[in-house]
């Protein structure tokens, strides 16, 4: 891998003094395709028009978020901007990467979160514009013309924007795309319209999908215990991260791998307690919901999040995270079930009392 890190060092410095003029809008790309940053802000902006759709972008999101932390750990790779200064493959000249406030992130590098979460919100945008016009009878034939394009130019500034920070080698960023494309058709057909439920009880699924969030956090957790037993600390690239990153005070508890374990797996137990068939009834009775209560509704919810985590107490590890957890599982029920009643409660049919 020294070899393949080496030629892909030339190509990241390359992109680095190629596309110097374009930092301002390759920064932006990268706080947008943020993982962290889609699942706070992008499902509650989707919430608020479509249910199915906001639940299908929350079970992308945070199995992604789930599956990137664990293949992290699985394949242990760098990251460029510390490469350059641990390896041994340089013995005189030793390349020289940029960094800005995006680049000190600390967990392993291989597949890129951005790029796994960015391919998977275009994927599931596609979708969506797809359903949208063959239900409404609208079809526009066009339409694939122009926004598989600009879907793969968005595409490509994530990846761009990643090489640019010196935070990805290319064949992480490419391999995230490609499990970001690939998973999330699969979950957007399992979360379809009509739900899964259909087949069983609705407390079956349910439950079925409460044991499969867990058994997702206990999968993190043995990977967790499993690299300690071999003699791998599990925090090592926090280390380096402190190590090589110019500017410590840029390095976020979020880009942590544990931290990315805890919200994804408190997402898919949110979501897996939330979304029912029920969910369903928001999208469908379009003319008899109030966009503008479902905005502030949402709004309301948002802001007694960000004030409720900025709160959390951050002298003890054990009760930080158990806070984020709790607050992370919570907020699906609010968005995805209380936000859509309240938005439906003034066209509910009223009932005579004899």
């Amino acid at each position: 891998m020294e070899q393949v890190y080496a030629l892909e060092v030339t190509l990241i410095e390359f992109v680095q003094d190629w596309f110097r003029d374009w930092d301002g809008y390759l920064q932006w790309v990268n706080d947008i395709s943020n993982p962290h940053m889609l699942l706070e802000f992008l499902f509650p902006l989707i919430s608020i028009v479509d249910s199915v759709f906001a639940a299908q972008m929350l079970l992308a999101l945070s199995f992604g978020g789930w599956l990137n932390t664990v293949m992290k750990w699985w394949l242990l790779e760098d990251r460029p901007y510390w490469w350059v200064h641990e390896t041994t493959f340089y013995t005189s000249h030793r390349p020289r990467l940029k960094q800005n406030r995006q680049t000190c992130e600390t967990g392993p590098g291989s597949p890129s979160g951005h790029s796994a979460a960015g391919a998977a919100a275009l994927v599931l945008l596609l979708m969506f514009i797809s359903h949208v016009m063959r239900d409404r009878k609208f079809y526009m034939r066009y339409w694939k013309y122009v926004m598989y394009p600009l879907c793969g130019a968005a595409m490509a500034s994530i990846i761009l924007a990643r090489l640019y920070v010196g935070a990805h080698f290319p064949h992480q960023c490419l391999l995230g795309a490609l499990v970001g494309a690939f998973m999330a058709p699969a979950l957007c057909i399992y979360v379809s319209d009509p739900y899964i439920w259909k087949y069983g009880p609705e407390w079956s699924g349910m439950a079925w999908h409460a044991a499969a969030a867990v058994i997702a956090a206990a999968i993190g957790g043995v990977t967790y215990a499993g690299l300690k037993i071999c003699g791998i600390d599990p925090q090592w690239t926090v280390k380096l991260a402190f190590r090589w990153c110019q500017q410590p005070s840029e390095i976020h508890v979020t880009t942590t791998p544990l931290f990315a374990l805890m919200q994804s797996t408190a997402a898919m137990l949110g979501w897996a307690l939330s979304v029912t068939p029920a969910v369903a009834e928001y999208r469908h009775y379009t003319p008899h919901r109030s966009l503008i209560m479902s905005s502030f509704t949402t709004g309301v919810i948002m802001y007694g999040f960000q004030q409720l985590s900025a709160q959390v107490d951050k002298t003890s590890v054990f009760r930080f995270y158990a806070s984020h957890f709790v607050l992370n599982a919570v907020k699906p029920a609010l968005l995805l079930r209380l936000t859509p009643t309240l938005a439906m409660m003034p066209f509910s049919p009223k009932h005579k009392t004899d």
